[in-house]
């Protein structure tokens, strides 16, 4: 499966400066792209947490294109937040997307559980996405196998993510305007 990971850059000085009201108007426009660009492209929007998403591509919903529609739904989010911020919303996203094998269902017991995915490609999308500059999508190698002709000239950075035991290669990419 292909996990996207789109977090808002700056939220505490963002949330500093506006009221509540405001931070929470601007989330929800957010929300709202990212949750029609994921199920638009039959994702699954696994989270809304605080000013992050967390989207899953290939389960249950099996496409052999999953990894290519879970860099889609990264990048068509942080394009539709850049083209919003011109509209002087002022936010500003950056995302992350591996692909690889993870455990999907239930997790904790009694009448508390979670609908989720687990496993190394989980924390690992999330890592990237946290390195991510704004208007970036960092992408794992096997991501990258499944969309470098679209994006050949793609740079790539070796990275020390917290958590990991080696340097990940990931490739930057950006959504053409």
């Amino acid at each position: 499966m292909s996990v996207v990971f789109v977090d808002v850059r700056g939220f505490t000085s963002l949330s500093e400066r506006l009221s509540p009201t405001e931070v929470v108007a601007r989330l929800n426009r957010f929300y709202g792209l990212a949750a029609e660009t994921v199920f638009r492209l039959d994702g699954t929007l696994d989270k809304l947490v605080g000013d992050q998403v967390m989207a899953f591509f290939g389960a249950p919903f099996c496409p052999d294109d999953h990894p290519q529609r879970a860099v889609r739904a990264a990048l068509e989010i942080v394009a539709g937040v850049e083209a919003m911020a011109q509209g002087n919303d002022s936010l500003l996203v950056g995302g992350g997307v591996g692909t690889g094998e993870a455990f999907m269902g239930n997790v904790a017991e009694g009448e508390v559980r979670d609908f989720t995915v687990i496993g190394d490609v989980v924390n690992t999308a999330a890592r990237l996405q946290g390195a991510a500059q704004p208007g970036e999508v960092l992408v794992t190698e096997e991501t990258y196998q499944a969309v470098a002709t679209q994006f050949p000239e793609a740079p790539q950075r070796t990275l020390e993510l917290r958590g990991k035991a080696a340097p990940v290669a990931a490739w930057v990419l950006r959504a053409t305007p």
